[in-house]
């Protein structure tokens, strides 16, 4: 029997478009109104009108969007890997916060998806979509569940997710654009909580595992930061980076390289020491000679996306 007042079955034309944030990639059932209150949940309000992207060159424009587009790839890919995570955190008996937090962080990710989207548009000039896709994660059969489970989280929520946070912070610096300060703040603010989770799963795992998941992570931690440090490592386009474009959030690949040092040295080695995980010569190694390599290049004129944190 349908109900008519149960706001998950009124048709998404009785909605305010403008709420949306990407309708045009809506499925066109009556689910919008439902998806709607989840993706504004505790929402900081995006002034999506404010943008000053029609203030810079064509040239310019074209930089950001593509940026904006890999960065909706990178938010679309997450939806699926934060749902392996969950599968795995079942099979090793998490509780149910811990279980609650991941499954919040994957509508977190529809959510920055969505809003790579509009920003891409707004740069583009033009309504995209993400293509279809999907993540993975390790899964070694040897391994006991627990291990498993723990593995993956530290790679991308204590790792990943953290130093997504550290970059979103210093870009939130130079970023004055009023859209994209928001919408770096809105995604900087479920990373924190992306981040937490992880370490958060990180303890209970040793508690409830004791010394064999520290050793397992402690063999872990050169695989979960060389996993990292190969994504700021990736080719992508060197361009210097003026001012202006710094203004719309961009930053250049080198800068990203020193950041990934300091979070190493100064957030991640501290964090897993802490716990009583062994971390190697992990500092060492993404130490100032990783920094100076010279950065892989890709021809800005390639179709291809490069991966965004």
């Amino acid at each position: 029997m349908q109900l008519p007042n149960d706001p998950r079955r009124l048709p998404a034309e009785t909605l305010n478009r403008d709420s949306l944030l990407s309708p045009w990639w809506l499925s066109g059932e009556p689910l919008a109104r439902q998806h709607d209150r989840l993706m504004c949940d505790n929402a900081l309000e995006i002034p999506w009108d404010q943008s000053t992207a029609g203030e810079l060159s064509d040239e310019h424009r074209a930089r950001v969007a593509r940026v904006w587009r890999a960065r909706t790839r990178a938010e679309y890919l997450a939806v699926s890997t934060f749902e392996y995570l969950s599968v795995d955190m079942v099979a090793a008996g998490a509780p149910p916060d811990i279980l609650s937090f991941c499954h919040q962080a994957a509508i977190d990710e529809i959510r920055h998806t969505e809003m790579c989207l509009r920003m891409t548009q707004i740069y583009e000039g033009e309504t995209v979509t993400p293509a279809p896709d999907l993540s993975g994660m390790a899964n070694d059969p040897e391994l006991p569940k627990l291990h498993q489970a723990i593995t993956n989280s530290m790679l991308l929520n204590c790792v990943v997710e953290t130093f997504a946070c550290t970059i979103l912070a210093i870009v939130l610096e130079q970023t004055t654009d009023p859209t994209a300060n928001a919408v770096y703040k809105r995604i900087l603010s479920d990373e924190i909580g992306h981040a937490r989770l992880g370490w958060a799963f990180l303890r209970w795992g040793i508690d409830t595992g004791g010394d064999s998941v520290i050793k397992a992570c402690s063999d872990k931690v050169d695989f979960v930061v060389k996993s990292a440090a190969n994504v700021v490592d990736a080719p992508r386009p060197k361009e210097e980076i003026p001012d202006v474009l710094r203004a719309h959030g961009m930053m250049h690949p080198s800068e990203e390289r020193v950041i990934f040092s300091d979070c190493v040295r100064e957030v991640l080695a501290p964090g897993f020491t802490g716990l009583g995980i062994d971390v190697g010569n992990v500092v060492d190694d993404y130490g100032a000679e990783w920094v100076a390599r010279p950065i892989a290049e890709l021809d800005p004129n390639e179709k291809e996306e490069w991966q965004a944190l």
